[in-house]
């Protein structure tokens, strides 16, 4: 039993957890980062507390530079060359932040892909109100905001129907923040790692049995003998994006899926000697691995798995394209020539020597392979022609 004590927390999210516990005896780690993370009004994505960028806890691509939308607009639009100019044509951004990313692919379709705009309609699922809010106001900042407001509705996994969509489902960032469950190794068994309180309402980590058989079946599935490994060996499983990946499944009728995230292959991700899994918490840019410290005011986050996306995927019908990493993938859609183009004298006339230095940054820390460009794009598909590759696909090793 290993006990945690919190620091700056937020005092009504410690209370509901605390009661939640005391109700069950002890909860999972899944339900506790779901409170952390979610809790309505309280959690860390939905206090509004809890900020990206240069006055939050870390950065995401849209807020180095609006050129990484740029390119993912680009994807998008081969993206409907390919299905054949659908009406609509439907993109669905998935875990929208601030509305950085929408509003950057929003501009660049409206500026520079006019045959598109017509039929394109934009759908954002996020479940948090506060952040919905910030989202339109984001756009309606920008140029052409209203125009660009218009394209956007924000749904909720209700709100599809089956085979309802013909487009992109994407994410940035996103599925490395799902609730997981934590696992140990203990005397030759996979056991769940449990939250509980001690008397002083510390919270504290207790080892039992498998909340569900699932967890077993995660490593099956992967062909790991778990079991094997030695005593003390702690990772995670992210259960809820094998859900998630299923509804993108059930909805989609023609056209691909793009994940962003940092993360591994299972061969890797599962490694024994990474016996202490991914576990990470991000408070004001400093990086730990305590996710009890800070409640409500840290994002706790964990490497993907793209070797179960990929299976579970198969398994719902989406033929995985390639898993590059993000340098490849840009690479693909002309990163090189945004490099070019700040050197131009026609684009650097509008721009201070600080800012085209300080885009020349943003686009290096993309590709990256000690920073972003280590980052993992899994391309999936449904119903459409998978040769030849699609551009982000061109360059993948």
């Amino acid at each position: 039993m290993i006990t945690f004590s919190t620091s700056n927390d937020n005092p009504t999210l410690k209370t509901a957890i605390a009661a939640r516990i005391k109700s069950e005896g002890h909860i999972t780690f899944a339900d506790f980062m779901e409170m952390a993370l979610y809790y309505p009004d309280e959690g860390y994505y939905t206090n509004r507390r809890g900020l990206i960028g240069a006055r939050g806890d870390f950065y995401t691509a849209p807020h180095l530079t609006p050129l990484f939308g740029e390119l993912l607009a680009r994807q998008f639009a081969e993206m409907w060359e390919r299905l054949g100019h659908p009406e609509p044509f439907t993109l669905v951004e998935m875990g929208a932040g601030q509305g950085l990313l929408a509003g950057d692919i929003l501009s660049q379709l409206y500026q520079n892909k006019p045959e598109i705009w017509p039929t394109l309609e934009y759908r954002i699922v996020e479940i948090s109100e506060k952040l919905r809010e910030a989202q339109a106001h984001r756009l309606l900042k920008i140029p052409k905001g209203a125009a660009l407001l218009d394209k956007v509705s924000w749904n909720s996994w209700g709100d599809f129907e089956a085979e309802s969509i013909n487009g992109c489902f994407f994410s940035n960032e996103l599925v490395d923040a799902f609730p997981v469950h934590l696992v140990t190794i203990q005397n030759g068994q996979l056991q769940e790692i449990y939250v509980g309180l001690d008397e002083q309402e510390n919270f504290i980590e207790e080892v039992g049995p498998l909340s569900t058989p699932a967890l077993d079946e995660y490593f099956q599935r992967l062909g790991i003998d778990i079991g094997s490994y030695e005593d003390g060996y702690r990772t995670e499983v992210n259960l809820r994006s094998l859900e998630w990946l299923e509804q993108i499944a059930i909805t989609l009728n023609r056209g691909y899926v793009v994940t962003i995230d940092y993360g591994y292959e299972a061969a890797s991700r599962y490694h024994p000697k990474r016996s202490s899994g991914t576990l990470q918490s991000y408070y004001q840019h400093q990086v730990h691995t305590n996710p009890y410290l800070n409640l409500g005011q840290q994002d706790i986050t964990t490497h993907v798995d793209f070797s179960t996306l990929a299976l579970v995927g198969e398994g719902k019908g989406l033929k995985s394209l390639g898993l590059p990493k993000q340098a490849e993938f840009l690479g693909g859609l002309g990163i090189a020539e945004m490099f070019t183009r700040l050197t131009s004298p026609d684009y650097a006339q509008n721009y201070s020597p600080a800012d085209l230095l300080q885009q020349r940054e943003a686009l290096l820390r993309l590709i990256n392979p000690a920073a972003m460009g280590n980052f993992q794009v899994l391309v999936q598909a449904k119903n459409v022609l998978t040769e030849p590759k699609l551009q982000g696909l061109s360059l993948m090793l």
